[in-house]
């Protein structure tokens, strides 16, 4: 088994932090096994996942999307895009 990680990077319009921080609560995260937010500096957020499967992963990509359309007002771009993120195999971790 491999497991997956998701890191999305998303800045908040000034005053929305604690909404935006509300709605990644309220996501179905179900399919992760763990799943955290991170508060970084200038009102950007970050939420990673981890998943059992790729597939699990594919799976929140189709919901994922359409709650990232109900927080767009929330969201400065960067550049074009919402978010900034990435996914990969976990190749070594340490579990507690």
């Amino acid at each position: 088994m491999s497991l997956v990680t998701t890191v999305t990077r998303f800045k908040a319009k000034e005053g929305c932090e604690d909404q935006l921080v509300e709605a990644l609560c309220s996501f179905d995260n179900s399919n992760s096994v763990s799943w955290q937010i991170l508060s970084l500096e200038a009102n950007e957020i970050v939420s990673i996942h981890t998943y059992d499967t790729i597939e699990e992963r594919a799976d929140d990509i189709v919901t994922g999307l359409d709650w990232l359309d109900s927080v767009t007002p929330l969201l400065e771009f960067y550049g074009e895009s919402r978010t900034q993120a990435f996914s990969g195999i976990v190749l070594h971790g340490n579990e507690n």
